[in-house]
């Protein structure tokens, strides 16, 4: 109920976005985000790190005020709300990139995590096929789901379906279920790799770093985030990207 006139506030946003020069308008498609399995670890030099286990999910409920939503029922809402918005993204000269759930699991409290996988996000952009649909590429979510994130942003990247890239590490146990979001150079990802993928693939807008390690005291995180910006800055320049 009230879809249509939610909707409508929407397409006006993308409009004004587009008046004023934004070209990429980033955006989640969730009924519940999967947060209850959030948990720390210690890390590198007494950092702290953010981990998940969707173990911690197993004894929530379903919660009243949000129901239950089955995958079905939302690639239907979702197909709806893309028919109607993706024009007019196309007209605004706006792309828009959605992210990932994340965390990827399949269902939390009863609500399925639609675009939690891989071919989650190959279904959606295949609804409209439109430059204006594409995704945020996550690369530290592309590992949480088990997959390589240099694979990946080929796959995505020849379709010229990432119009957003969020860029961060993580070591994997359990796919999509259990893992620990850790500095860029020690997790599972090889992000040269990656950095090298984009540049392959022609991919020319904004690399964000995303989810930094927390440092005791560090007011912000703003070593954290220094740290992933300047290793960011150096994988560009090793991967021939002008920075």
């Amino acid at each position: 109920p009230g879809r249509d006139a939610a909707i409508e506030r929407v397409q006006e946003s993308i409009r004004v976005a587009g008046r004023v020069g934004i070209p990429v308008v980033e955006y989640n498609f969730y009924a519940l985000r999967a947060m209850g399995g959030y948990t720390t670890a210690p890390g590198r030099g007494g950092s702290i790190y953010a981990a998940h286990d969707a173990d911690r999910n197993a004894k929530l409920e379903v919660l009243p005020d949000v129901g239950e939503h089955s995958a079905e029922d939302l690639w239907a809402r979702y197909t709806y709300f893309l028919k109607a918005v993706i024009p007019v993204a196309e007209k605004a000269g706006v792309k828009m990139a959605v992210h990932p759930n994340d965390p990827p699991p399949p269902t939390f409290r009863g609500t399925a995590q639609i675009l939690g996988s891989i071919e989650g996000l190959k279904r959606l952009v295949d609804i409209v096929r439109s430059p204006a649909n594409g995704i945020t590429f996550d690369t530290g979510v592309t590992r949480e789901m088990g997959h390589d994130p240099a694979e990946m942003i080929r796959y995505f990247g020849k379709r010229k379906q990432i119009n957003h890239v969020h860029f961060r590490n993580v070591i994997t146990d359990v796919p999509r279920l259990k893992y620990t979001e850790v500095y860029l150079d020690e997790g599972q990802a090889d992000m040269l790799a990656a950095m090298k993928a984009f540049k392959e693939v022609g991919y020319s807008n904004m690399i964000y770093p995303d989810h930094v390690p927390e440092i005791p005291g560090d007011t912000q995180s703003r070593i954290g985030w220094a740290y992933a910006v300047g290793h960011i800055k150096a994988l560009m320049r090793a991967a021939g990207v002008a920075a």
